[in-house]
């Protein structure tokens, strides 16, 4: 039989994966591309880690670029949802200023990998178990890691509106309505646009990994479950500051 050199270097060019760079603009502009590639060849590990290194960067920067009064009153607001006691909120809000963003390091470095398995793995129970699906946990994770980039951005547009001295942490749906106090209140601000557009990428990603399966089907499953957390946040912050109270 023949031999085509050039036939077969065609076909190994044409079926691999674009660098990593070129993906991470993908997940935002051309996300069916991006995952149909994915599905051909799955790549997770690189991704992964340089989640993981712009994150731990983001990290470094955040108390270099932001003005201390502002994170100090950031992390006021965000313990006072659980510390009532003024003296008790003090003390806590010391702890996390001397600490710097070594706590956070230690969050990204444990929970990106924990975080990217535990929602291929939501993904596989529910398109491959439940509904007879076949794409591969490798894949599920390439698309998730990829798809937290998107996260990563999100934390570098809320950097950028801190170092201003905007007191925001959260882009969420509370910003663009009036304020409102209870649940409802701390349940819309809870909700990180950004963690909705990932919602919608992994939907994609699911309309690719499983054929007859739509964009809305990945999207609704994750948005459900991703309102269902942070509803319970909503709950559990509301009964801890009850009994502060």
């Amino acid at each position: 039989m023949e031999h085509h050199p050039e036939s077969s270097d065609a076909s190994v060019e044409e079926h691999a994966i674009p660098s990593l760079p070129v993906r991470i603009v993908q997940v935002f502009v051309s996300p069916a591309a991006l995952f149909d590639a994915l599905r051909r060849q799955p790549a997770w590990l690189g991704a992964m880690l340089g989640l993981i290194g712009i994150s731990i960067a983001l990290q470094l920067l955040t108390p270099v670029i932001v003005p201390e009064e502002v994170l100090r009153n950031m992390m006021e607001a965000q313990f006072e949802r659980f510390v009532q006691d003024p003296a008790l909120l003090e003390q806590q809000v010391d702890g996390a200023m001397s600490q710097g963003p070594i706590g956070g390091i230690v969050t990204v470095l444990i929970g990106t990998p924990i975080v990217l398995s535990l929602i291929a793995g939501l993904l596989l129970i529910a398109f491959n178990v439940i509904l007879g699906g076949e794409a591969s946990f490798k894949q599920l994770l390439s698309a998730g890691a990829h798809a937290f980039y998107i996260g990563t951005a999100g934390g570098v547009v809320s950097i950028g509106l801190l170092a201003v001295g905007a007191e925001i942490t959260t882009l969420s749906p509370g910003l663009f309505l009036p304020e409102m106090e209870g649940f409802i209140g701390r349940f819309l601000n809870g909700i990180n646009i950004f963690s909705v557009w990932i919602c919608g990428v992994l939907g994609v990603a699911v309309s690719r990994f499983y054929p007859g399966r739509s964009v809305a089907a990945g999207t609704t499953y994750l948005l459900v479950l991703y309102l269902i957390l942070v509803a319970a946040i909503a709950v559990f912050s509301g009964l801890l500051a009850g009994l502060a109270g």
